[in-house]
């Protein structure tokens, strides 16, 4: 598909219910349940949305990707990538980032044995110098933060 077909029909589905050919937003919290723990495919609307499940195939399709993820916040999206982290890795970050996104790396990642290094990364000899073996990710944020 081209990328104006994927904005408009990537990884829509028609609705079984209605035949709706857009997504309808499902402002439900629950979903009913068959047997207690019983694993239907939306159980709570904060782990699994029918509306949010097609935002996050259009965005995969459009990006040419398997899965999109979509998320409440920014802080939520980044704590979640933040998350793949493990104790010894350590993260390159522009210096000028949001301030939640500071104390997240600086508060609790760093209690977690991640370390990481704050950078103009508008000089890329700073940036590369700042990368080490241990390096598994580098972060930036567009616009940055607080300069905008």
């Amino acid at each position: 598909m081209k990328f104006e077909t994927k904005v408009i029909h990537g990884g829509t589905q028609e609705d079984p219910y209605t035949g709706a050919i857009t997504t309808p937003i499902y402002q439900t919290s629950t979903y009913h349940q068959q047997t207690l723990g019983g694993h239907a495919k939306y159980e709570y609307t904060r782990g699994e949305n029918p509306t949010r499940f097609a935002l996050e195939s259009v965005m995969a399709a459009i990006e040419n990707g398997t899965d999109g993820f979509a998320f409440s916040s920014g802080m939520a999206a980044i704590h979640a990538t933040m998350s793949l982290l493990k104790a010894g890795d350590h993260i390159v970050m522009a210096n000028d980032v949001y301030g939640g996104t500071f104390r997240l790396v600086n508060r609790i990642l760093t209690d977690l044995g991640i370390t990481f290094t704050a950078v103009d990364t508008a000089d890329i000899v700073a940036l590369q110098e700042a990368i080490k073996p241990t390096t598994k990710m580098v972060y930036l944020e567009s616009p940055s933060n607080p300069l905008m």
